[in-house]
């Protein structure tokens, strides 16, 4: 069997996790032969194409997201005109909400996974040619032989801790300027306008399986680290860990990481002013300075807590904070949006990150867009 991966990415400086997090957990299995076409959404479409093409592989798969899913559709519709017997299946964030219009309106791809796909695709794997045996595996979207929608709800990793780790996949790309680190899955917050949103439990790793990954990373000169942990700060006594964890790389890896200000117990205050230059990069997801804009967005934690917090982590000396506004969330006003990057001007941040809002696909912000105007 073999399986290409088309690896399409907004630009060479990012690089998606979920080969490599795949690929980890059936690396030992021989049977299956991987192979990967990687661009970005700038490239020309018909040259992506003859390169995947020119492989025949039984299965295309790739991870559909906001900046690359119109490309991938371009992409698989050419490919299965070319290659009618190859099997396509797709993921990603794109996903997790309703499908079955997707797969009505693109006949060409055979299914989608919605939700974690470590445990489930090894399983799709040893089926994937038996379309009859596919609905018992959780997460599996697709239309069968008689053209009715099936949906396998959402499939969730029971076991975060036990899954082989994308480093140790050859399709680990070590090549970029910075790499990502997850060292939690879920978030204990509810923002109406986030993928993780709705993703609970909270699942960790343990501090020694986090060391272990890190003396990886170095050993490849990796300089800059990216924590995907969607609120570092949301357990006080495992982000004074993992900031001790942090300081054994200290001075090869700079962390990036976000906290929540509305969160900084006195004792992580005090835990990060003690921390040398250089050793963290912060993001404070502050959203908005309005307070009914926050409980619309359904965001945890007082805007005065946050903003005591904000001004906390733009005074230390030895780190540099980065602010965030969402332009968009429901009752935020254009003139409230000028007036809340003149006040996050006075706190002198690092940078005021102001975003567009997406609606993303499985948040509840997607599902109430017509609701909430």
């Amino acid at each position: 069997m073999k399986i290409l991966w088309i690896d399409l990415n907004s630009s060479y400086a990012h690089s998606s996790l979920a080969l490599p997090a795949l690929h980890a957990q059936v690396a030992k299995n021989n049977s299956i032969k991987w192979e990967i076409v990687s661009a970005t959404i700038n490239e020309n479409i018909g040259m992506i194409v003859d390169e995947i093409y020119r492989h025949h592989p039984d299965i295309i798969a790739a991870t559909a997201w906001l900046f690359n899913h119109e490309q991938l559709l371009h992409i698989t519709a050419r490919l299965k005109a070319l290659l009618p017997n190859s099997c396509f299946v797709l993921g990603g964030p794109e996903f997790l909400g309703d499908n079955e219009d997707f797969l009505r309106k693109n006949p060409f791809v055979n299914c989608v996974f919605r939700g974690e796909g470590e445990e489930v695709f090894p399983q799709w794997l040893a089926c994937w040619n038996r379309p009859e045996k596919w609905d018992d595996i959780p997460g599996l979207c697709y239309m069968n032989p008689q053209k009715q929608y099936i949906d396998n709800g959402i499939a969730r990793v029971l076991d975060f801790a036990r899954l082989v780790p994308p480093e140790k996949s050859c399709f680990f790309n070590w090549s970029k300027p910075f790499i990502q680190l997850e060292t939690t899955r879920g978030c204990f917050n509810t923002c109406a306008f986030c993928v993780s949103g709705g993703e609970k439990p909270v699942r960790t790793l343990s501090i020694e399986s986090i060391r272990e990954r890190l003396l990886i990373i170095r050993s490849h000169g990796i300089k800059n680290v990216r924590v995907l942990d969607r609120t570092f700060n949301y357990n006080p006594h495992r982000a004074k860990e993992l900031l001790q964890l942090f300081l054994e790389f200290y001075p090869d890896i700079c962390f990036h990481l976000e906290m929540h200000p509305a969160l900084l117990s006195e004792e992580l205050k005090s835990e990060l002013e003690k921390l040398p230059e250089g050793l963290l990069h912060l993001e404070a997801g502050i959203q908005s300075l309005r307070e009914p804009v926050l409980q619309k967005s359904r965001r945890m934690g007082s805007l005065k807590d946050s903003l005591q917090g904000l001004r906390f982590l733009c005074s230390l000396p030895n780190m540099e904070t980065h602010a965030d506004l969402i332009a968009g969330l429901p009752l935020y006003r254009l003139s409230e949006i000028f007036e809340d990057v003149r006040t996050l001007a006075g706190y002198n941040a690092g940078e005021i990150q102001l975003e567009s809002l997406k609606l993303l696909p499985g948040t509840e912000m997607k599902r109430r867009a017509e609701e909430l105007g």
